[in-house]
């Protein structure tokens, strides 16, 4: 087997390589705190014992990082007829296969440890998969890259030929050089901070901060703030989470498709394919159109999350995590090829259903797109394209039975986005369900010519 020396790029892909030495170290990382905290409660919790415990104590730091180095030994990868082999374990073998035609994305992710040793991690995304296995954790930073551009390339060559669209649908730029980018959007760091403090978790920290400014004011003693430490821990890291993700979002147009980079500390360069996109959603939560903000997300294609990170996986991919409805209009435009507008209102007995939000609901479709908008707090828009869509469903409740009032719902690959055609006259809705299959099939038959 070759390893890949630190440092250089291993430029035969077809022999086996081993990951970065480091890579142990970087996987552990974010667990290094925690584990110092433990060795420091054994070692205070038995200060007053003999030599043997502390002992005992280093023999558990050593016994995690033995498993990490042995884990690294017995991991290896490569790349041959198309498909990248990555086999692990010692006492049950793994094999994971990963057709590189099946690549929905890649992403290059840095922790913080990973960007202060020159590290980074290969994320593979494929439909359907689960993203535990298509990991390379860690490649030094310049091979992660170089060996994205050569899988991306190797997938695309791989590919079935479709027709010379964009990422969501929108005409393909000329050819450009390799590697020219043209860039979309940048995020503003104020705006987006701004926008964190108007969204929920900025209502949760709100919210934290006033009960312990009145509890402590009430009582005269500090200490009542210890049963908020815990709520307050977990509204701190999910607002710096989002910051963190968010931070530095950059979106450009290159040949191979979308390049999206963002990160404070972890950072993600990541690619979005042509004809990637699932579903394309614009977000106006009420505040934010105070200052004429908006949310644009996009749904790829991908696996599902790991545990540890389904949090991150039930949200969609930020291309515009704030921005002004003109950006999201020409980011829309750099996605889709002339969207429909949702202006189809639902019919007026809807109010007695929905009185709050039936001034919002609406849809259109043409050949190629299918679009729906609902919500008055918070005002969502969906567009997806009829050449993605997985299931349509016919639905109908009680309260809908009685107005004679039913939705249609319009599912793609994941379901992590529908687009729900909500509250149509029963017969309309009818109407829509029996015309929508036939438009989804034709718009699929054009995307392979």
């Amino acid at each position: 087997m070759t390893a890949s020396p630190p440092g250089r790029s291993p430029d035969d892909i077809a022999s086996w390589h081993r990951l970065h030495p480091l890579s142990p170290l970087v996987r552990t990382g974010r667990h290094l705190i925690v584990l110092g905290v433990l060795v420091l409660l054994l070692i205070f919790a038995n200060h007053s014992a003999n030599s043997n415990d502390f002992i005992s104590d280093v023999v558990v730091v050593g016994i995690v990082l033995i498993a990490g180095v042995i884990s690294w030994l017995v991991t290896r990868w490569e790349v041959a007829d198309g498909v990248l082999r990555i086999e692990t374990g010692l006492i049950r073998r793994q094999s994971l296969r990963f057709p590189l035609s099946q690549v929905q994305a890649i992403d290059v992710a840095q922790t913080g440890l990973a960007r202060v040793l020159g590290l980074a991690e290969l994320r593979l995304r494929m439909a359907g998969a689960d993203s535990s296995g298509g990991r390379l954790a860690c490649l030094p930073l310049a091979d992660a890259e170089q060996l994205r551009e050569r899988l991306l390339a190797m997938a695309h060559a791989a590919a079935p030929t479709v027709a010379a669209v964009g990422v969501g649908g929108a005409r393909a730029s000329a050819a450009a050089p390799p590697g020219a980018e043209r860039e979309l959007f940048r995020v503003q760091p104020r705006r987006l901070a701004g926008a964190i403090i108007l969204s929920r978790s900025g209502a949760y920290a709100g919210t934290m901060i006033a009960a312990v400014v009145l509890a402590i004011a009430a009582t005269g003693k500090p200490g009542v703030i210890v049963p908020f430490l815990a709520f307050a821990f977990g509204v701190v890291v999910s607002v710096w989470r989002r910051f963190n993700t968010e931070f530095g979002t950059v979106v450009a147009e290159a040949p191979d498709g979308l390049r999206l980079r963002s990160g404070l500390v972890q950072t993600t360069a990541e690619t979005i394919r042509p004809g990637r996109v699932q579903a394309v959603r614009v977000v106006e939560p009420l505040f934010w159109r105070v200052f004429g903000w908006c949310r644009l997300e996009v749904d790829v294609a991908g696996p599902r999350q790991r545990r540890e990170n389904r949090s991150e996986g039930q949200r969609l991919r930020a291309l515009i995590p704030v921005g002004s409805l003109a950006e999201a209009e020409r980011m829309l435009g750099e996605l889709l090829t002339a969207p429909p507008r949702p202006a189809r209102r639902a019919p007026a007995r809807a109010r007695w259903k929905a009185p709050l939000s039936y001034h919002f609901l609406a849809w259109a479709g043409d050949e190629r797109y299918a679009a729906a908008s609902r919500g008055r707090v918070c005002r969502k828009t969906t567009w997806i394209p009829l050449e993605k869509v997985q299931s349509i469903r016919w639905v109908q409740g009680p309260v809908q039975r009685r107005l004679g009032l039913a939705s249609v719902r319009l599912d793609v690959a994941g379901r992590r986005v529908t687009a729900s055609i909500q509250d149509r006259d029963a017969a309309d809705a009818g109407e829509i369900l029996a015309r929508l299959p036939d438009l989804a099939r034709q718009a699929r038959s054009r995307s392979v010519r």
